[in-house]
């Protein structure tokens, strides 16, 4: 279903338009091989033509500079603000996404995105879902954008 290309050009668009911040792309880890290391998980399912849990993934650092970038603020520690915001690019991606299944004829809703801290914490798929994982580097370091779907 291409959901690599597409995670990645509706985050450069998101990045390059909402945020004004230079985000490069690194090839998808391989399935399975890599834990995710993050403080900071935002979260939010897709239901439709299939079943998907899109999940940002940040360390600290980054969430704090994605979430300064975008807001014009400087935050020091995760706060409401920088889980609302990471929430809020976790939507965007996810309806980007949903906008670009559109034109394939695939329907999809969105939930209401969730996000979690802490530094050690687990994100469970589905039992026998795909999952697709995409690096993206950013000054302040990496993040990553993580799908898990299942075909309906």
């Amino acid at each position: 279903m291409e959901f690599a290309k597409k995670i990645v050009e509706s985050a450069e668009e998101i990045f390059s338009t909402m945020i004004f911040m230079e985000i490069s792309p690194l090839p998808p880890l391989e399935k399975d091989k890599q834990a995710i290391g993050g403080h900071i998980s935002a979260m939010i399912g897709l239901s439709g033509s299939f079943t998907a849990m899109l999940t940002i993934h940040c360390p600290e650092k980054v969430g704090l500079a994605i979430s300064g970038a975008m807001l014009g603020m400087d935050f020091e520690e995760i706060d409401a603000d920088v889980k609302d915001t990471i929430g809020e690019i976790a939507n965007m991606v996810a309806g980007g996404l949903k906008e670009k299944f559109a034109t394939e004829d695939r329907d999809l809703q969105l939930a209401i995105p969730t996000a979690i801290t802490g530094k050690s914490y687990t994100v469970s798929p589905p039992k026998k879902s795909n999952r697709v994982i995409i690096p993206f580097q950013v000054e302040s370091g990496q993040f990553y954008i993580e799908i898990k779907y299942n075909n309906t």
